[in-house]
């Protein structure tokens, strides 16, 4: 029997999670204005369609990078869009904060850590399929890449 390998696509999700607060300032005018937490939720896919010489699409450590950059950059941090007054105020405190190009929205969130993920993982025999950030039980956003 002959190999399958050129019919099968693979996929493989890791999960990660972070803690951090957020507002949502741009435009916006509902209770997510005020400061706010969430343990958020982040599932990586990748996928490809030949496996490597140990018959893995990628060791689940390797995605490890990607949860090291999400602690050094958006744990415990708030998350605030870039032209936010209340950006100043978290500075001068000298509390940690990561500044978004947009409001900090699960999307966008998802959005940054996808460009992260795409840098760190994306080549010749793996792409990263989506990410997916979750801030509630209930709640989040999926964003895929076009290629």
């Amino acid at each position: 029997m002959g190999s399958n390998e050129e019919k099968i696509r693979y996929e493989l999700t890791r999960e990660f999670r972070f803690e951090a607060a957020h507002r949502l300032y741009k435009n916006y005018s509902g209770k997510c204005g005020n400061n706010h937490g969430h343990s958020w939720h982040v599932i990586v896919a990748i996928h490809g369609f030949k496996l490597d010489d140990s018959d893995m699409l990628i060791d689940f450590n390797d995605l490890k990078p990607l949860k090291r950059w999400i602690n050094e950059v958006l744990d415990h941090t708030t998350i605030l869009w870039e032209n936010d007054p209340m950006l100043a105020y978290i500075k001068e405190s000298k509390q940690r904060y990561f500044a978004t190009k947009k409001s900090p929205t699960s999307e966008h969130i998802a959005e940054v850590i996808l460009a992260k993920a795409m840098e760190l993982f994306n080549n010749d025999r793996i792409k990263v399929k989506y990410i997916e950030v979750k801030e509630s039980c209930t709640s989040g956003a999926k964003v895929f890449p076009i290629n």
